[in-house]
């Protein structure tokens, strides 16, 4: 579920105020990597130069509700100037209205693959629960059309947490006509976005993994060493260690951990309770833990702890 627990994941390693100040430096590696390869092996270069174009690439909103419910107008407050020059790590935001949900004979637009504004108003159906259950974990709900609940917007901002409940997704209230509310709008779609551009992250190691495979089959030694030495950088660990953090098995674990670390016993703590217990008592998810323990192994060496000690390795 998502009711707006999965703001700022990449705070609790990355040391960074903003998702530029997270993202910049290892996206810079990643261009670096590339320009080495171009002299070694022009396939893996591509493939680290395709990398970089998935990260930046146009990030897609879907705007989505039943017939009547203001979806153009919540569209097109997204498309206005106020929100249309938003980027997420370098990546800008594309709305896209999807067509009705509901339409008897009509197939439901297909919300799996984007993040979704679901549009709703005052009084929900079955078909708002079954919209918003389909992209729980990458959506949030607009009451749309808020200036005609109660005597008020208090009264608007009651019924939106009550929707948030019966949901269990983050809902606000909106006049989509007006812009009233868009401030809250855009700040809770704000992180549901950053979750989104994180999953792409979340698989760039294994791309990595098996162009460096593919290097080692094609005998192209220099590229492979390239490669996992990039993977073995303090950069390129915790940034695929942060990707991995929105993974939705792991929300549970992002919830309870300690918080991000800022001291060297923080950072200790950190990788102690992300360490071989966590690994073994979950053992579907060890590899994903294994990497973020490494790389708050790292986040510790580098605010000074000791590299040799052996209950603490990456």
């Amino acid at each position: 579920m998502n009711t707006g627990e999965n703001v700022k994941v990449w705070a609790r390693i990355v040391p960074a105020v903003s998702l530029d100040d997270a993202c910049a430096p290892p996206m810079d590696e990643l261009r670096r990597l590339a320009y080495r390869l171009m002299s070694i092996d022009q396939h893996a270069a591509e493939a680290v130069h395709s990398i970089v174009g998935s990260l930046t690439a146009p990030l897609q909103v879907l705007v989505a509700g039943r017939s009547g419910v203001g979806r153009s107008a919540v569209t097109t407050l997204l498309e206005s100037d106020v929100f249309a020059s938003h980027r997420v790590g370098g990546a800008p935001v594309i709305p896209t209205e999807t067509r009705a949900f509901d339409v008897p004979g009509a197939i439901d637009p297909d919300l799996s693959s984007h993040c979704v504004v679901v549009v709703v108003v005052d009084a929900l159906r079955d078909a708002d629960r079954r919209a918003v259950g389909r992209a729980s974990d990458h959506c949030l709900a607009v009451l749309n059309k808020a200036d005609h609940i109660g005597d008020g917007w208090e009264d608007a901002l009651a019924r939106a947490a009550e929707i948030s409940g019966d949901l269990s997704v983050a809902t606000v209230p909106l006049v989509a006509l007006t812009g009233q509310g868009r401030e809250a709008f855009f700040g809770a779609l704000s992180p549901l976005l950053e979750m989104w551009w994180w999953r792409r992250v979340d698989g760039i190691r294994s791309i990595l993994e098996r162009v460096a495979a593919g290097a080692e089959a094609a005998e192209v030694a220099g590229a492979r060493d390239e490669i996992e030495q990039y993977l073995r950088t303090d950069s390129g660990l915790i940034f695929a260690a942060t990707g991995a953090l929105v993974r939705p098995e792991l929300r549970g674990f992002v919830a309870s951990a300690p918080p991000a670390p800022t001291t060297v016993e923080e950072a200790r703590r950190c990788a102690q309770w992300w360490g071989g217990p966590t690994q073994r008592e979950h053992r579907a998810w060890a590899d994903a833990i294994s990497l973020v323990h490494r790389a708050y192994v790292r986040r510790w060496v580098l605010l000074g702890g000791e590299r040799e000690r052996s209950e603490m390795s990456a």
